[in-house]
C-alpha cells in the first residue's frame, strides 16, 4: 500500500518525473490520480501494472514507466508481522 502519510511528497516527485515528458496537464493529473488510487486502494502490484499498461499503450516511455514504478517502491508502506 501507498504510505498515505508521504502522498504530498510522491505527488510532488511524480509532477517532477512527469515534467521532463511534454504531457498534457490534463492527462498528467489523471494519470498521477490514477496511480494514487490504485495503490492507496488496491495495491503497488496492481498500480505497477496500470503503469505498464501506460507504456504498452504508448503513454509513458520505458524510462519513465521505470521511474514511476521506483518511486511507488520508494513509497510503499511495508507492514511487517510479529512473529
Amino acid at each position: 500500500m501507498l504510505n498515505l502519510r508521504r502522498v504530498n511528497e510522491f505527488k510532488f516527485d511524480m509532477r517532477e518525473l512527469l515534467n521532463a515528458k511534454e504531457m498534457d496537464p490534463a492527462t498528467k493529473q489523471t494519470l498521477i490520480a490514477s496511480i494514487i488510487a490504485k495503490a492507496s486502494r488496491q495495491s503497488i502490484i496492481e498500480a505497477k501494472n496500470y503503469v505498464k499498461a501506460e507504456q504498452s499503450g504508448g503513454n509513458l516511455t520505458k524510462d519513465v514507466t521505470d521511474n514511476i514504478c521506483y518511486l511507488l517502491d520508494r513509497y510503499t508502506k511495508y507492514q511487517t508481522q510479529n512473529v
